[in-house]
């Protein structure tokens, strides 16, 4: 009896075998595990703008702190004329990638760099959104997109992962805080005035609460665009909006 159940043990314990033959042959695939690092990190962080519904996205490396992402494949994607209408539907929050402010300048004509030394402008996200998502449904998925079109390598040379991280809402600022001044006319003129809201320029510069948040003071704002000639203020949008999807 005691023989028998320990025959019946030894054997339980023996791992089954297949029969099956694999679809596999040496050096047809070899698999590692994936490196850290090997896949580039990087963070995307949104800002409350004091223009409702609308952010700013910072996009950095995660391992060069203060160091700006590589946007410009992004950014040529979402201008171009033949496939950017189809990722502007894909990305839907986006509009637009414009130079960030160098606000140690504060001139409201300087641009941030990517980082120190450098002569490229570091590019920020313009993200609006007007309906009911969530702002972390929306950096979530912006992170997503952005991760997703590293990997087209007609793009990108190697992929890298975009991770949202957080929404910094306590001190919204005005737009031209981390815009251009006249970037945030464009957005001025492209989201309120051209809506219909407004029957003349000179009607939108009396309203106080939108040029505060969109310059900082209603003064400020109402002394920049007047000093704008008509020509400029009626191109500010190259005639018909393209710059921004």
């Amino acid at each position: 009896m005691g023989k028998t159940a320990t025959a019946a043990k030894k054997k339980a314990s023996i791992p089954p075998t297949s029969p099956k033959k694999w679809n596999w042959s040496p050096g047809s695939r070899v698999l590692s595990t994936q490196l850290k690092g090997r896949v580039r990190e990087q963070n995307l962080d949104l800002v409350q703008t004091q223009v409702e519904g609308v952010y700013i996205g910072f996009c950095s490396k995660s391992w060069a702190t203060g160091e700006a992402s590589y946007l410009f494949p992004m950014e040529k994607g979402l201008n171009d004329k033949e496939g950017g209408m189809n990722l502007a539907k894909d990305w839907k929050h986006v509009f637009g990638f414009l130079p960030r402010r160098d606000i140690s300048i504060d001139d409201g004509i300087t641009a941030m760099k990517t980082k120190q030394g450098s002569k490229w402008d570091w590019k920020v996200v313009v993200i609006i959104i007007n309906d009911d998502s969530s702002v972390e449904t929306v950096g979530r998925h912006i992170a997503n997109c952005f991760t997703k079109f590293t990997r087209n390598k007609d793009v990108m040379d190697s992929p890298e992962k975009y991770c949202y991280r957080q929404c910094f809402r306590d001190d919204p600022k005005a737009l031209n805080h981390y815009l251009l001044d006249l970037d945030a006319a464009k957005i001025l003129k492209n989201l309120v005035y051209e809506s219909g809201g407004y029957a003349s320029k000179e009607e939108l510069l009396e309203d106080k609460e939108i040029m505060t948040a969109f310059f900082g003071t209603s003064e400020f704002g109402v002394r920049y665009l007047e000093a704008m000639e008509e020509e400029e203020w009626d191109n500010l949008l190259g005639g018909n909006g393209e710059d921004y999807n």
